[in-house]
């Protein structure tokens, strides 16, 4: 059984809130770019064309940190709650190592593979 200590603990929450920090910055910035905040859609239809293109890069990149910061809100609900480390699935603890790799993971490495 594997049991994360206190300091593993923080330390863990202390990561997930910078990168908390850093997705919010990211998301903030392509929201601003996606509002053409600081640059205007150029008048030329191509070029207009490989900006708009571009917007749907943005966007993905967009959701994608919206998807992680989800997960992170999540994981520290789960540390608050006191079940952070509880695989969802079988209820055992899940890999300090697999914690460290995936902050918010949800499931052991034996549940995680099993999909």
């Amino acid at each position: 059984m594997h049991i994360i200590h206190d300091e593993h603990l923080r330390s863990i929450r202390e990561g997930l809130l910078e990168r908390s920090v850093e997705l919010r910055k990211r998301a903030r910035r392509v929201e601003e770019d996606l509002r053409r905040e600081f640059t205007p859609l150029p008048r030329d239809s191509a070029d207009a064309a490989v900006v708009m293109e571009n917007d749907e890069v943005l966007e993905a990149v967009h959701e994608s940190a919206r998807s992680e910061l989800r997960q992170i809100e999540r994981a520290l609900a789960r540390m608050e709650a006191g079940t952070y480390g509880l695989c969802q699935d079988c209820g055992r603890h899940i890999e300090p190592g697999r914690l460290q790799v995936v902050r918010y993971a949800t499931r052991c490495q034996s549940c995680a593979s099993d999909t």
